[in-house]
């Protein structure tokens, strides 16, 4: 693809402008149109990748130095056991790693690397056996064996499956193939010194602090580099550091963590009100508060994902889990028909936990004040007054010693003729003692 338009030179990182083909109906497709399409998603991903995570070995790729062959025998003293392995020869191990333009780079199987040549190829998926070229043989590079030297991997595409093309004409020579496959690949090669995007990395305590953060650099240079190897002179594999170079990615592949349960019991129950006895509730009550004590790991939801319940006969109005340290408050009103006796208190959650008290309440029938007023009792009598030494009662008197006021009597009915001759209307008199007669001479 041309990198020159009429904006400037495009980075490695923008190889492509933000648009796909539309497809209609009838429409003629060419090659051009279904790889325009490959690369807006492909350009997507690797911008994903590059902005969003960063570049850097994510897992795996060590590197190691290669064993010979029956390497303990060879040095049975133990003395020396830089002969228990080959000279000038690493091997890569598996691992996954992001390109600096967000390639995936997959190296699927261990690849041996020989520091005196410029590297080796690998195309992901093929078989992992290193074959050898019957015409053509290694070339070396000559080493300085007091520098280190620098083991990287970077992104190649490799093409595969050829196959013939259609030929134009009738000619006979129309023998063209065309790779009819792209794959991914990777290079592993030796660097000299460490690139300047591997040094200096950044603080973790500065991490989500600052201000709005500038959109990061294309990388000038494809390579990630994954170890820092020094030789000896005969080719000896002196030091091999996996983390001197090495830019490693935050990657949550391998972080995960295990939930814990919800402990869920209740504690205990107390009234709002101190005067209220939750051992005897009458029937009938009404807005009975209840301070409920849990015992939790973390916060219940809120109703509806919390329920309270004592039974049948008692309505609860209203169930509020309390903060951290507080207690649930719990308002219920019991019907009159409510069965008396114990009652357990119920608190199910929607996670399935769930957790109950016996004997929270206690139900008692209605008492009688409850019901209608008792019949008022009869008013007593009152006592006899008292006598004078004369048989005349004694007046009664008035807290200050007066005598008190004596009531007026009711007037009797009316009659024809009072016993004593009285008029009508005249309070009625006791009759005069008839005299007595006498025989003789009247005084």
């Amino acid at each position: 693809m041309n990198n020159n338009n009429n904006c400037g030179t495009i980075s490695p990182c923008d190889t492509s402008i933000a648009e796909r083909p539309r497809y209609f109906p009838r429409q003629l497709i060419t090659p051009d149109d279904l790889t325009l399409e490959q690369e807006y998603f492909r350009n997507k991903l690797r911008r994903h990748n590059r902005i969003m995570h960063g570049w850097g070995v994510v897992c795996g790729a060590k590197v190691c130095p290669v064993p010979v062959a029956n390497g303990a025998a060879s040095d049975p003293t133990g003395a020396s056991a830089a002969s228990s392995f080959q000279p000038w020869l690493v091997t890569v191990s598996p691992g996954y790693i992001l390109g600096p333009y967000g390639d995936e780079i997959i190296i699927d199987c261990c690849r041996t690397v020989d520091l005196r040549t410029a590297g080796i190829t690998g195309v992901t998926g093929e078989p992992c056996v290193q074959a050898p070229d019957p015409w053509c043989t290694d070339v070396y590079v000559q080493r300085d064996p007091n520098a280190p030297l620098y083991i990287a991997v970077k992104y190649k595409e490799c093409r595969a499956r050829p196959v013939r093309v259609q030929p134009i004409g009738c000619g006979c020579d129309d023998t063209q193939c065309e790779y009819s496959r792209l794959r991914d690949g990777y290079e592993i090669g030796i660097l000299n010194q460490c690139p300047d995007t591997h040094q200096n990395p950044p603080q973790m305590d500065n991490l989500a602090k600052g201000t709005t953060p500038d959109c990061p650099a294309c990388p000038t240079s494809p390579w990630v580099v994954l170890a820092k190897v020094t030789v000896d002179q005969d080719g000896t594999i002196a030091t091999i550091d996996n983390c001197a170079c090495r830019r490693i990615v935050l990657s949550f592949g391998s972080f995960w963590w295990a939930c814990q349960a919800a402990q869920l019991s209740v504690k205990g129950v107390t009234p709002v009100t101190s005067s209220v006895n939750l051992q005897a509730v009458p029937q009938g009550t009404k807005s009975l508060g209840m301070n409920v004590t849990l015992d939790t790991q973390q916060p219940l939801p809120a109703p509806p994902q919390t329920k309270a319940d004592l039974g049948a006969g008692i309505i609860v109005n209203s169930f509020v889990p309390g903060a951290p340290g507080q207690p649930a408050l719990l308002n219920v009103d019991v019907l009159p028909t409510a069965s008396p006796g114990p009652r357990t208190l119920t608190i199910t959650t929607s996670d399935g936990f769930e957790a109950s008290l016996e004997k929270a309440i206690n139900i008692v029938a209605a008492t009688a004040g409850s019901g209608p007023a008792p019949a008022p009792s009869p008013a007593p009598t009152p006592a006899p007054a008292p006598q004078t030494s004369g048989g005349t009662p004694a007046a009664p008197q008035s807290a200050g010693g007066a005598p008190a006021p004596q009531p007026t009597p009711s007037p009797a009915a009316p009659s024809a003729e009072t016993a004593g001759g009285a008029a009508p209307g005249q309070p009625a008199t006791s009759a005069p003692e008839r005299p007595t007669r006498r025989r003789g001479k009247s005084p």
